[in-house]
C-alpha cells in the first residue's frame, strides 16, 4: 500500500513500478472496497480509472502479474463513458 499512497499523493508513478504493477496494486486495493467506495465501479474499472487519474497506462489492455491470471482492463472508452465529466 506505500506504493499506492506514494503514487496518488505525489500525482506521479513510483519510479521503481511498471505501469502493469501499479494497475495491479489499484486492482487489489478495490478488492478491499466495497461497491460504495468504490463509486460503484467494478474492480477493473476502478484500476482503469485511478491510471487515467495518473495519466498512466492507457496502453495496457490487461494486468497479469501471474500469466495464469490475467485481469482485462476497462477501456478507457468506458471510464470516459461513465465520468465524461472529468475530461479524460
Amino acid at each position: 500500500m506505500i506504493g499506492v499512497w506514494h503514487v496518488l499523493t505525489q500525482q506521479q508513478p513510483y519510479r521503481y513500478y511498471s505501469h502493469e504493477r501499479i494497475a495491479y496494486k489499484f486492482l487489489t486495493w478495490s478488492w478491499q472496497l466495497d461497491e460504495n467506495h468504490r463509486q460503484k465501479m467494478t474492480h477493473l474499472q476502478f484500476a482503469r480509472y485511478y491510471l487515467m487519474r495518473l495519466g498512466i497506462g492507457n496502453e495496457l489492455q490487461r494486468v497479469a502479474l501471474n500469466s495464469k491470471h490475467p485481469h482485462l482492463l476497462a477501456t478507457v472508452k468506458v471510464i470516459q463513458t461513465l465520468f465524461p465529466a472529468l475530461g479524460f
